[in-house]
């Protein structure tokens, strides 16, 4: 029989560390104790892991079992196992890891994946930045994020390992919206088609919602009698969560929203709101899908879902509604990130400065 136990230490500066103990008998009849810090471990549960881990060598090799000399060096890839093991272990999200699992498999897998860790230096970064030229560049820069953060978990493990420069690429940070004349044109566009693609454009326009929660919204979050949304849940790569800053948001129904989810909920055979017609969930890249054919036709560029959710937080700014309003409707935790999502049309412009016109004529 053998006991874990995972306990919070602070030392004198102040810091948190977890520490690891954990009796078992030998199987020579001996008991054996070892309490030691959980090298690495940022977590309860990656804590324990690193405990079990250390329980599960004595239990082969004995007590004075060392950790492997540094001539054992693990590569990228083999390294890559256990750094995804740890970022399980300390509960990340499910998108989260699966945005790992894509990088590594689509992207540094190939490049580095049989690069010893401490062989992943400046010129390493160099060549794998060169042969992914075609790449977006934010695609890019989400890997570097990664690399740096494996090589920095494999720091923490004890190995001798050293973080390069990741600098990043530059991006285009220029933001697409559709303006409101743009808007009513996807509106009649969606119409045309039925009420499915109605609603997916009114959700997001008119409600402000992602694609991974348009995508997880079931008939139970739909209060049809005071007209209230509630966004719980978001859908990313088969796997659903909490929304995104993890907390759930209330969302007022327009009147041509309302009569829209009226209209499809007579038809709802399935718990989801989207589903395909076999009652499988329908994945973000599905529901862009949908909406590039109705840009397509409304004849107005094809931006994407995510450009209706900043045409949603620049009408409501407009409209006269506060920041704070704004921020808490589309679910931001900063006021920062909400500025991202306001842009002003020329008419908007030019009617603020004939505004000031009149009042400095008063």
């Amino acid at each position: 029989m053998w006991n874990i136990n995972v306990i919070a230490r602070a030392t004198s500066a102040g810091r948190t560390y977890w520490q690891y103990d954990f009796r078992i008998e030998l199987p020579d009849g001996t008991p054996y104790r070892e309490r030691r810090k959980a090298r690495g471990a940022t977590s309860e549960a990656a804590a324990r892991q690193v405990g079990m881990r250390r329980l599960q060598e004595v239990l082969r090799q004995g007590p004075k079992a060392k950790r492997k000399p540094e001539t054992d060096m693990p590569t990228v890839a083999e390294f890559a196992k256990e750094w995804l093991e740890l970022c399980t272990a300390e509960r990340q999200r499910p998108a989260t890891l699966e945005n790992k699992h894509f990088a590594l498999k689509k992207h540094i897998l190939p490049i580095l994946g049989a690069t010893r860790l401490d062989a992943v230096d400046d010129r390493a970064i160099a060549r794998f930045k060169r042969e992914r030229q075609g790449v977006a560049a934010a695609t890019v820069n989400n890997s570097l994020k990664f690399i740096g953060a494996m090589l920095r978990c494999a720091k923490e493990q004890g190995h001798r390992v050293q973080v390069p420069s990741l600098k990043r690429l530059p991006e285009e940070h220029e933001a697409r919206w559709y303006t409101s004349a743009e808007y009513l044109k996807l509106i009649r566009s969606a119409e045309t088609y039925g009420p499915t693609e109605l609603v997916l454009v009114l959700l997001a326009g008119d409600a402000g919602l992602r694609a991974g929660e348009i995508s997880a919204l079931r008939w139970e979050d739909i209060d049809f009698i005071n007209r209230i949304l509630t966004v719980k849940r978001n859908l990313v790569r088969k796997h659903e969560g909490p929304p995104k800053g993890k907390r759930e948001r209330k969302i007022p129904i327009s009147g041509r929203l309302d009569a829209a989810l009226r209209a499809l909920h007579r038809r709802a055979e399935y718990p989801r709101v989207f589903t395909l017609p076999d009652g499988r969930d329908v994945a973000s890249s599905v529901l862009r899908g949908w909406f590039a054919k109705i840009a397509t036709y409304a004849e107005v560029p094809c931006h994407g879902l995510h450009a209706l959710r900043h045409s949603f937080g620049s009408r409501l700014m407009l409209s006269g509604a506060g920041a704070q309003v704004v921020m808490e409707l589309l679910g931001h935790t900063h006021l920062r990130t909400t500025q991202i999502y306001v842009h002003a049309e020329a008419d908007h412009r030019r009617s603020a400065i004939d505004r000031m016109m009149l009042l400095d004529e008063s």
